[in-house]
């Protein structure tokens, strides 16, 4: 089948990223490119060192990707893009990248810190988004009012100040119209796209999330300990996790960095605590922390969309023990995979002790392992999202388990 061209744009990219969304471009771009296409990514350093300062090393071309990273100008650079809506120096750059690639295919990802003008119409081609957050509707991109509890009724202004947030004046006086210039957004979970389709214009389509293949070379060791991976601050629900360990006391696992990393190793400390707390380690490294895992916990207080986490966990054959909030549900398909909870200490402890009772742990793993395989497999994506690419149908896929619940704050800013 004929090759395309594409361009991947994205605010971070590894290894100027702060999370997952960087990583699942940086997952498909080498994917697209093994399969014989043309790849190119647009990223921004500036925005990546007004979030962490420099990073250590460059983004690399490797695998058959072409990266193109943004002239750095500065702090104002993002900043200009999340106030205002426009960078000029980045739609400078990104309008001479298009004119001198001409991709088949624009496909924008995370462009909170590039600015609106990333999504002008380019040499007539395709367009796609993908939604890893609610930043089209939400000046939060999560959902989450006041940083403090899932959004009921928008009072988006109130919301951004009080979250000491700078306002984004483009999404006001009318100045914003949904994903102008997009041809279909893709939503990795049912629940995320029923939270974009009324705040775009064009088709949503469900694609659930992939993760390359970890099939384990040889048996891994008897699964001992649950597993948290990810950023260590309150949204994510960690703190509640750990304080149901120190009180039932089954052993924990914590991966990841944070605001909270200090507290949560102050408590590891503790006398009897079954708590250990890492920073973020290498992929071989995670790999192994997945398949010695009994299962991955997600105790999310925040509605999650899909996260790759829950897909790397899965393709280890790790069970999930998920909060039920956003797409997380989605990820255990129908209970095959793990259990639900809600994202309080008490319960979290009743669900490890319901899965601990169970007494199928071994075809839990299997199960996760052949969700994977069907829904999760980087071939499984791919042929979907090729379809799309090459506008060969733009129906959402109804293969999949609904969200339970409704999508909260049912207005859009």
């Amino acid at each position: 089948m004929e090759t395309l061209r594409f361009l991947m744009v994205t605010t971070f990219y590894p290894p100027y990223h702060l999370g997952g969304d960087a990583v699942h471009v940086q997952y498909l771009a080498r994917a697209l490119a093994a399969k014989g296409h043309e790849v190119h990514v647009e990223f921004s350093p500036a925005a990546y060192s007004l979030k962490r300062g420099r990073p250590n090393g460059h983004a690399p071309e490797e695998d058959g990707v072409r990266v193109h990273p943004i002239p750095d100008d500065g702090w104002t650079q993002p900043v200009a893009a999340h106030v205002l809506g426009r960078s000029r120096s980045v739609g400078r750059f990104h309008a001479g990248l298009v004119e001198g690639i001409r991709p088949d295919v624009i496909h924008h990802h995370n462009i909170s810190l590039l600015g609106l003008q990333v999504l002008d119409r380019h040499n007539g081609a395709r367009t796609l988004y993908t939604a890893h957050d609610y930043w089209v509707r939400c000046p939060r991109s999560d959902l989450f009012k006041y940083g403090r509890y899932p959004c009921d009724t928008p009072t988006c202004i109130r919301c951004v100040l009080l979250s000491g947030r700078p306002p984004q004046l483009w999404r006001y006086g009318g100045g914003w119209r949904g994903l102008r210039g997009i041809d279909c957004a893709i939503a990795p979970s049912r629940y995320m796209a029923d939270a974009i389709q009324p705040a775009v214009a064009c088709p949503v389509v469900h694609i659930p999330n992939f993760a390359p293949d970890s099939t384990p070379t040889q048996p891994g060791p008897e699964p001992g300990y649950f597993l948290f991976v990810g950023v260590l601050e309150a949204h994510k629900g960690v703190s509640e996790l750990v304080t149901a360990s120190l009180r039932r006391s089954f052993p924990v696992r914590v991966v990841g960095r944070g605001s909270l990393s200090r507290r949560l190793k102050q408590l590891a400390r503790r006398r009897r605590a079954r708590v250990q707390v890492e920073g973020w380690v290498s992929r071989d490294r995670l790999i192994g922390l997945y398949r010695g895992a009994r299962a991955l916990v997600i105790p999310s207080l925040w509605p999650e969309n899909a996260p790759l986490a829950a897909v790397e966990a899965l393709a280890c054959g790790t069970p999930l023990l998920v909060s039920r909030r956003g797409g997380l549900v989605e990820m255990l398909h129908d209970g095959a995979t793990g259990f639900s909870f809600e994202p309080t200490s008490e319960d979290i402890g009743a669900a490890v002790d319901r899965f601990e009772q169970g007494g199928d742990s071994a075809g839990l793993r299997a199960s996760a392992r052949q969700a994977y395989e069907r829904y999760h497999h980087p071939e499984a994506y791919l042929r979907r999202y090729l379809d799309v690419a090459r506008d060969n149908g733009s129906s959402i896929d109804s293969s999949h388990p609904a969200p339970t619940g409704t999508v909260p704050g049912g207005g859009v800013p």
